[in-house]
Parts: structure tokens; sequence; C-alpha cells
């Protein structure tokens, strides 16, 4: 079996619908793909039902996929927090221990 073929315990034309709604998604289908998959579906009213089921379940496929990769991105963020900030502020540090801030030399006078 490849790698893109449905299990083979489907339902046949279940299976054929699969292989439908995969190539139209692909980005590779071309426009007479899209005219064989028109053709297809109006075969039968089985053929239409088929397709709307492989249609459900792409839809269903891709959200639990997007809702996956939510998940992961929030448990590595979790997991790898963003470091500490290091705090280098000597005018705060000495405004918040009370020191009078007149007395803080910042800058040593130019020598001349």
């Amino acid at each position: 079996m490849a790698p893109h073929d449905p299990p083979s315990d489907l339902d046949p034309l279940l299976c054929e619908a699969l292989s439908w709604v995969v190539r139209s998604h692909s980005g590779e289908a071309s426009r007479v793909d899209l005219d064989e998959l028109q053709q297809w579906r109006g075969m039968s009213a089985e053929h239409e039902e088929a397709f709307r089921g492989a249609s459900r379940l792409w839809r269903a496929c891709r959200e639990a996929a997007r809702q996956l990769a939510e998940e992961a991105a929030a448990a590595t963020a979790a997991a790898n927090p963003p470091p500490a900030v290091a705090r280098c502020d000597p005018l705060q540090d000495h405004l918040s221990t009370g020191s009078d801030a007149s007395k803080i030399r910042l800058f040593s006078p130019k020598e001349r």
C-alpha cells in the first residue's frame, strides 16, 4: 500500500472518494482532474454521498491537525519559557531601597 492509499478494509467507493479529495487538495490537480471529479460525482447519488463523506472526513482531519499543532506549540512554549531578563538599573535599585538619589553619582566629572 502506498502512503496515500486508504486502508483496504474501507468501502471501495469511499476509498475512491478519499483519493479524489486528496488529489483535489494536493495543489497539483489540473482543470482536467477537476472536470473528471465532477463527472465522477455525477455518476450516481452514491458517488456524491461518498464524496461528501470523504470531504467531511478531510475537514475533520484538518481541524484535528490544527488543534494538535496548537497544543504542541503551547506545550513547547510552556516547557521552554523565555529566559528571565536580568535587571541592571542601579538608579532604580537605589531608589527602591530608599536611598537618597541625590547622592548617586552616575557619571564621573570630566577631568580637565
